[in-house]
């Protein structure tokens, strides 16, 4: 990345860091268009609100790097916030799937200059939730299930949500089928890993 790229990336993250989101965007659109760049932009875009133009920027992010987790987690759950439940459930799929059985529960980003650890606990909820909005109850079930054996000490904040959800999804078994409801706001939103740091 050239230097004056490198200056627009780390002046957006500082951008983003102070607060000032649209600032970030400016710089991250004013750098090269790298992994990292067009990631940030994805987050800081979705944090406005925009979820549709976020979307656009993670999709780049994946034709350069179909490996990176975090950006199917954060493509997900603006998918979800945008209430298209069977893409979100797809890209929570292929986030799931970047977790290896061999590294655990978690996979640190920090390597990729991201300090964010991304958890199967988080990736299951936000499934289950989607799940539960197009009526797949039962599979909603089994991932709440999952991810309540795997709370640990990283975790733990979550167990209330999960307990909540797994009331739920119990409740809506037993009832008659009912229209899906959005419980959009309690999914893990793109803002919550930050920007990659240059």
């Amino acid at each position: 990345m050239a230097d004056a790229s490198l200056q627009h990336w780390r002046e957006g993250v500082g951008a983003y860091n102070a607060g000032d989101i649209q600032r970030a965007i400016t710089q991250f659109k004013s750098a090269a268009p790298s992994k990292g760049v067009l990631f940030n932009l994805g987050v800081s875009t979705a944090k406005l609100g925009d979820n549709q133009g976020a979307i656009r920027h993670f999709d780049e992010v994946l034709r350069l790097d179909p490996n990176l987790g975090v950006a199917y987690l954060t493509r997900g759950a603006c998918k979800h916030h945008e209430k298209m439940f069977d893409a979100a459930i797809y890209d929570y799929d292929r986030a799931l799937a970047c977790i290896s059985d061999t590294s655990g529960v978690t996979l640190d980003y920090s390597g990729e200059g991201l300090q964010f650890e991304m958890n199967r606990v988080d990736l299951l909820f936000n499934r289950a939730l989607a799940l539960k909005e197009v009526g797949r109850i039962a599979e909603a079930q089994d991932d709440t299930a999952k991810a309540r054996k795997l709370v640990d000490s990283r975790t733990t904040s979550r167990q209330a949500a999960l307990d909540k959800l797994s009331s739920q999804l119990a409740n809506l078994a037993v009832a008659t089928p009912t229209q899906p409801r959005n419980l959009a706001a309690n999914t893990y939103s793109p803002g919550d890993s930050g920007v990659l740091e240059g």
